[in-house]
């Protein structure tokens, strides 16, 4: 399903992941680069279990694919007037990581073995190679400043 420059998709049980729950997917905007991002209305279903007494925020840590946890703060309004966002944390992300406009954020949610949900986040890069080839490549990940490129 596509919303915008929104990809959703869920998942109850995949090969390569079986525990995963959710997953998001989002081209990053200018907006979203500094301070806070804007999600896809459609995650509220997922994290409305963990906001306990009607709690419009939650903190969650959400792993890159090194085990890096990210303190992220996820906020939605109570009256749903406005897309849900990460807001505490996201700056540090993106600064750390050297995130930019046209990147793409996965965020997703997987079970644990304990019941407990896991998060896990991803960017992704559109680049070219030395022979002129599109490739996305995973950016999150820092080494002496500057971001590590996976294919």
């Amino acid at each position: 399903m596509a919303l915008n420059n929104f990809e959703i998709s869920k998942t109850l049980a995949k090969s390569d992941v079986p525990d995963k729950v959710f997953e998001i997917s989002k081209t990053l905007a200018k907006s979203d680069v500094p301070d806070k991002v804007c999600l896809p209305v459609d995650i509220v279903e997922h994290m409305e279990p963990v906001m306990m007494n009607g709690e419009n925020s939650v903190e969650l840590k959400a792993s890159d694919r090194w085990g890096q946890k990210w303190p992220l703060k996820y906020y939605s309004r109570p009256d749903n007037s406005r897309k849900p966002v990460f807001t505490v944390g996201w700056n540090r992300l993106v600064t750390a990581n050297s995130v930019l406009p046209g990147d793409k954020l996965i965020f997703s949610g997987h079970h644990q073995d304990a019941g407990e949900m896991q998060y896990r986040i991803q960017v992704i890069r559109r680049t070219r190679t030395s022979e002129g080839k599109t490739v996305e490549v995973e950016v999150i990940k820092t080494v002496h400043g500057g971001p590590v490129i996976f294919f």
